[in-house]
Formats: C-alpha cells, sequence, structure tokens
C-alpha cells in the first residue's frame, strides 16, 4: 500500500491550476512518468525507476492523491521508492523520484528529477500491463494475442504475432477493434478493424518477472474521427 507524505517541495503559487488529463515526463535517468490530472487530484501515477545494479522498475498504479494548496503532491510506495512533484505553472509540474538504499550490495539510494507536461495517452492503465507480462527465461508466458488498452473493450489489439517477443524491444502486427456508439448501426456501436503494427519496450524488473511498461502503436486503415493513428502509450 502506498502512502501520502507531506512534501518538502518549493512551494507555488496557489493560484496554479494545472491542466486537466493526462501528463508525463522522462525523468532524468531517462525512464517514463505517467498520470493524470482531474479535479484537483493526481490520479493513475505510475512512475520507473533505477536501483543501482538491481535493476530497472516500475512502481504498481499509485494512489489517488490531493494537490495542496501550494500545487504539491506526492506518495510512498510500500517498498520505500516515492514520488514528489510541484505544478509551477498550469503546464508544469517539477518532481523527484527516489528509490532508497537496499541492503542488497551494490543498490544505494537513487535519485531522478523529472519535468511533466500535459499530454501522452489518454488511457487508464488497464489489462494490457498483466498481458504483457514476460516469465523467466525457463517459464515464458506465450505471446499475447491480444492487448486490452481500454478498460471498457472499446480499443484493443488483436491476432498479434510477434517476432521477438521477450527481447528488450518486442514486434507485432495484427487488427486493432475500435468501438463507437453509434444510434443508426446494428447492436448500437459501429467498429473499426484498421491494421496495427504494434512495439513493445521498457523492458523492467518487478517480483521476479519482466514487464513491459512502453507500447507503441501505428494504425493503417479506416478509423473514427479525430482517433490517434499513432501513440505512444506507458502502463
Amino acid at each position: 500500500m502506498a502512502a501520502v507524505v507531506a512534501l518538502s517541495a518549493p512551494a507555488a503559487s496557489a493560484a496554479v491550476v494545472p491542466v486537466e488529463g493526462p501528463w508525463q515526463a522522462t525523468t532524468s535517468a531517462g525512464l517514463p512518468v505517467t498520470f493524470e490530472v482531474a479535479a484537483g487530484q493526481v490520479r493513475y501515477p505510475i512512475f520507473h525507476f533505477k536501483w543501482g545494479f538491481c535493476g530497472t522498475y516500475a512502481s504498481p498504479v499509485g494512489p489517488t492523491v490531493s494537490i495542496d494548496a501550494n500545487g504539491q503532491w506526492g506518495f510512498v510506495e510500500s517498498s520505500g521508492p516515492s514520488i514528489e512533484a510541484t505544478f509551477v505553472a498550469p503546464d508544469r509540474a517539477e518532481g523527484t523520484v527516489t528509490a532508497p538504499s537496499r541492503e542488497t550490495p551494490g543498490c544505494p539510494e537513487t535519485k531522478a528529477t523529472f519535468v511533466a507536461e500535459p499530454g501522452g495517452s489518454p488511457f487508464v492503465p488497464g489489462p494490457a500491463l498483466v498481458r504483457t507480462k514476460v516469465g523467466a527465461p525457463k517459464a515464458r508466458a506465450a505471446h499475447p494475442a491480444t492487448i486490452i488498452l481500454k478498460r471498457n473493450g472499446s480499443f484493443s489489439l488483436h491476432d498479434l504475432r510477434w517476432s521477438d517477443w521477450g527481447d528488450p524491444t518486442a514486434h507485432a502486427t495484427g487488427r486493432a477493434a475500435i468501438r463507437r456508439p453509434c444510434g443508426g448501426c446494428r447492436g448500437n456501436e459501429r467498429i473499426w478493424r484498421p491494421r496495427v503494427k504494434v512495439r513493445l519496450n521498457e523492458l523492467a524488473q518487478e517480483k521476479g518477472f519482466r514487464l513491459y511498461y512502453g507500447l507503441r502503436y501505428e494504425l493503417s486503415g479506416p478509423i473514427p474521427p479525430r482517433f490517434h493513428r499513432s501513440n505512444t502509450i506507458y502502463f
């Protein structure tokens, strides 16, 4: 369980109201941070960190935390890593990811800074993180034929054929399914099925498994108006 913590970051103006929607950043260690801002809160925060020679890890989806009057928010994961940030402008948040030292030799405390901006994936983290799990070399999980990118099933990838599953970067081709309400359509919805190319990266270690946390898709063929033809998503 993550714990919300009091922060000591420099105070921002109380007048700063951050842009609502998804935010993203890359830390000074080259790893992603993602979260969503809504109704004065930070939701679905995920951060990645390097723990010295112990490897690169990703936090579980963090708790919903309130943004205080100074524009600050943060929390500590149960295993010790923490994230804190301050909104210094409506479109800018400055923060730090910290991993405390571990008893394992070669795993000292590490810190990385980041500057987050609005943008990134409009998707709530969902089943895709689990479906892209890679087991240990002697017990690899089956290649996922389906990845659901939205919890309600309105955007999903199917019939995926992988060329390099288990490598640091994996590639696949297949079909996407994009569902939209349609009053005059059969079943009251319309479905687009464009071809898709998928790339998975950000292969990180967590609890004895390796997980892909970065996904990029590229669609070819008819898609709904204003739908992203390509996008990069961090889970």
